[in-house]
């Protein structure tokens, strides 16, 4: 195919993922007061949401919107991506693509489930016992989704280590005897990734994310030395 044609397609491609993307996210906008209404009591229990400017509320639903409708349009959007590249990639190529990309979405779900059912809402319990009687917590909508949609995309690519580094060892960048030595290190920054997320002083809730980060790291040693890396 000539650059023209390479050209074409992809914006053909383009044109079908976002598309895509902006029906899905205009029918989700639809359904982003209902969304809110139900994660609400989950995230910030009785404390007041509230918006400071004109427009933040209307963003901050919009910014739902566009998250969310990415997720519905996901298939469609990966269909596109897949079809373009399949063509200039080699056999073992390809049977690597079908087989680490459901493993990665997977993941990725798992990952934004746990933050979403776990780190959420022990962080949030933590920020909002600083309220008292004099200093009463009132949440701006704006931060509130931005700090929500963050947390849970940190966890989602979290997530993704053993695929990171079960690719790394396909193509011979790191080998189990590599990662068995950096044990401690790996421990260390699962704890620090932890205290970062969870600013609690409990070693319970340390634990409860930096454990999951440990499994994760030792399950992809098992696997790196399965593959006799």
């Amino acid at each position: 195919m000539t650059l023209v044609g390479h050209l074409d397609e992809l914006r053909g491609r383009l044109l079908w993922a976002l598309g895509s993307w902006a029906v899905a996210a205009t029918i989700c906008y639809y359904y982003t007061p209902h969304l809110l209404a139900v994660a609400r009591p989950h995230l910030i229990g009785k404390a007041e949401l509230i918006f400071t400017a004109p427009a933040a509320a209307f963003f901050a639903y919009l910014q739902v919107a566009m998250v969310a409708g990415f997720f519905l349009a996901c298939p469609i959007i990966i269909y596109q991506v897949v079809m373009f590249v399949l063509p200039g990639l080699e056999p073992h190529e390809r049977r690597y693509l079908f087989q680490l990309m459901p493993v990665g979405v997977i993941l990725f779900v798992v990952g934004v489930t746990f933050g979403y059912y776990v780190v959420l809402p022990v962080t949030m319990k933590f920020f909002l016992s600083f309220s008292t009687e004099d200093l009463r917590g009132m949440i701006d909508i704006k931060s509130l989704v931005g700090w929500v949609l963050g947390i849970l995309a940190i966890c989602g690519i979290i997530f993704q280590l053993p695929l990171v580094l079960f690719f790394g060892a396909l193509i011979g960048f790191v080998r189990s005897e590599f990662l068995r030595k950096q044990r401690r290190m790996a421990i260390f920054l699962a704890f620090l990734i932890s205290a970062i997320a969870t600013p609690t002083p409990d070693a319970f809730t340390a634990s409860v994310v930096a454990v999951p980060i440990l499994l994760l790291f030792e399950g992809s040693l098992v696997l790196i030395r399965l593959i006799g890396k």
